[in-house]
């Protein structure tokens, strides 16, 4: 009789474990958040592509976040182009009263949903998509995007390869713990939304929309004029992430040439831009295992430039 007891008790621990493991997802969706983002996909289906659009609208902050309002806004707009395309004009009849009832309900509160919650009620093969956007959208500096574009980008031609993307990903999967079987889905949806030419990479104007990057420095300090002593102090200051008091050749100076081109209005891809980094080091009569300087740094801000206009 104990053993049987012990036997039950042992049967309802289980039980109790796995009906907590089981039951993840759905306290998730008990929740204020979790009510609102379920709502939001009975009226819209959402799909991968909508993403870009929610990217590209500058209504994320930097936490990864969006009004539950702008959300609905994003997907009721994308939901009724789809639909138009398709002729479906009596799906969008059908949902119009109930979705200004749901506007309604929602617009006088300032609830924020993030993206990456969202990915948890998407259908399973497209949350890593939408987790490792979420991830990419969380701010960081011009330094950092340049270090992750270096440890990826190792054939110095400025371009992310798909197996390099695929690389990026996976280590991003393994951190969060997500299956291997879905980076390829991920890569796929990535190079859809953000290869505008199709080539299967990423260059440097097409990677850097995967990330929400801080403006450029140069033209935060000093929109116009001539730099001080001061100002060349605050530069290293703000490039040298490592705090060794100079600028390491790698992600510190390559984050500062590509700002120093672009505070001079000067465009260049991602092969230009290695050279451009080779070129100032030449200016500066370093090597790639010297680091720069306060000086370095003024013959890079005004010769630089220059040369390469030349």
């Amino acid at each position: 009789m104990a053993e049987q007891a012990g036997r039950n008790k042992k049967g309802n621990l289980i039980t109790r474990m796995s009906f907590l493991k089981k039951s993840k997802l759905e306290f998730f969706k008990m929740t204020d958040k979790g009510l609102l983002l379920t709502k939001i996909l009975e009226l819209y289906p959402v799909k991968a592509e909508y993403v870009r659009a929610i990217l590209d609208s500058h209504k994320i902050d930097e936490d990864g976040s969006i009004k539950a309002t702008e959300l609905l806004e994003f997907f009721k707009t994308l939901y009724v182009d789809d639909a138009l395309r398709n002729d479906d004009t009596i799906n969008i009849n059908k949902l119009r009263s109930e979705v200004e009832a749901f506007e309604l309900q929602i617009k006088n509160n300032d609830n924020r949903i993030k993206i990456s919650d969202l990915a948890l009620l998407l259908p399973q093969k497209e949350r890593l998509f939408l987790k490792f956007i979420s991830f990419c959208r969380k701010q960081i500096t011009s330094v950092e995007f340049f270090e992750l574009l270096l440890k990826y980008a190792t054939d110095k031609s400025g371009k992310i390869s798909q197996d390099q993307l695929y690389k990026m990903v996976k280590d991003f999967a393994d951190e969060i713990g997500a299956p291997e079987d879905h980076c390829n889905d991920c890569v796929r949806y990535i190079l859809a939304l953000f290869n505008a030419d199709d080539d299967s990479t990423l260059d440097m104007f097409e990677f850097p929309r995967l990330f929400n990057i801080e403006g450029n420095f140069l033209k935060k300090l000093k929109p116009h004029g001539r730099f001080s002593a001061v100002d060349f102090d605050n530069i290293i200051k703000h490039y040298d992430r490592d705090a060794n008091g100079t600028i390491d050749a790698g992600g510190e100076l390559m984050a500062l040439i590509a700002d120093v081109l672009e505070y001079a209005d000067i465009r260049v891809n991602g092969e230009l831009l290695f050279e451009m980094v080779d070129a100032a080091l030449d200016l500066c009569e370093k090597t790639n295992l010297q680091k720069l300087g306060s000086e370095d740094l003024k013959v890079i801000l005004t010769q630089l430039p220059k040369q390469r206009m030349g």
